[in-house]
């Protein structure tokens, strides 16, 4: 799930990397915060999760999930795992980078992710 709709092609002459460090520090202010945030606020609708922040939550509480992403975009540090355990899907989400990694959904789950990326504003499209 990523910003962009496909990725950029090497040597386009875009200017990818100086909008990648703008939006990495001004999540607030183009509101990919609220986006990634929603993304995973309604994905705990559908299926039980446990979130890897330190140690594993069960059944973490939106505030929780959400208290974590707001620490990593703050501190520019930090990765969050969360594990979807009645699909044995992983979500990622890292600080660094503008996109949400999920592993091992299965058709249900990409086709809902790709609704919930939608309504988000985000793109739903495969690794290149």
């Amino acid at each position: 799930m990523d910003f962009l709709p496909k990725q950029v092609p090497m040597n386009c002459g875009g200017q990818f990397f100086e909008v990648e460090t703008y939006l990495l520090n001004h999540y607030d202010y183009c509101g990919l915060r609220d986006r990634f945030v929603g993304v995973i606020l309604k994905a705990m609708c559908y299926y039980p999760a446990s979130v890897q922040w330190g140690k594993w939550i069960e059944q973490p509480t939106p505030e929780q999930v959400t208290k974590i992403i707001d620490t990593m975009l703050e501190s520019h540090s930090g990765d969050v795992n969360i594990l979807f355990t009645s699909k044995d899907v992983l979500l990622q989400f890292g600080w660094d980078c503008l996109n949400i990694n999920i592993y091992n959904p299965d058709e249900e789950m990409c086709m809902l992710f790709e609704k919930i990326a939608a309504s988000e504003g985000l793109f739903w499209r495969k690794s290149e």
